[in-house]
């Protein structure tokens, strides 16, 4: 296996594909706001080691593909990106209280794939592949 991690007793690589969008799906991501989210996002994942193989910023959506640790579940990564970006926003850029009325920047939700070098059928063979092994050694 390529690039796996450690911890203490733990060895791993967990990578994440997210896709989330500001509230309305405006397009507002533009010019010096995506800048600033960039910043943000990469500041955030820097401070939590979570390593960042990808990051687009589009006019409505933002594509972030990361590594984390076993102890961040996709919503934790969320939470803490989302939440830590959104009230920030919104004071440095009091122009966006026209369009978002509301508290939040970013909408409910979002998209998360799990990305690995496997793929199902590779991991459900390798496992069939175990079991029979293991039965005719033990002789079940």
């Amino acid at each position: 296996m390529k690039c796996l991690k450690s911890t203490a007793q733990t060895k791993y690589d967990l990578r994440y594909h997210f896709v989330f969008i500001p509230r309305y799906r405006k397009r507002v991501l533009l010019g010096k706001l995506a800048k600033t989210i960039e910043g943000m996002i990469r500041f955030c994942c820097q401070i939590h080691e979570w390593e960042i193989y990808e990051l687009a910023i589009q006019k409505d959506h933002v594509h972030l593909y990361l590594g984390t640790q076993p102890k961040w579940s996709p919503s934790d990564v969320m939470r803490r990106i989302k939440g830590g970006t959104s009230k920030k926003v919104r004071e440095l850029f009091p122009t966006l209280d026209e369009i978002y009325w509301g508290s939040t920047f970013w909408a409910d939700g979002f998209m998360v794939k799990s990305v690995g070098e496997m793929t199902d059928k590779v991991i459900s063979h390798y496992i069939e592949e175990q079991r029979k092994s293991w039965k005719e050694t033990e002789g079940y």
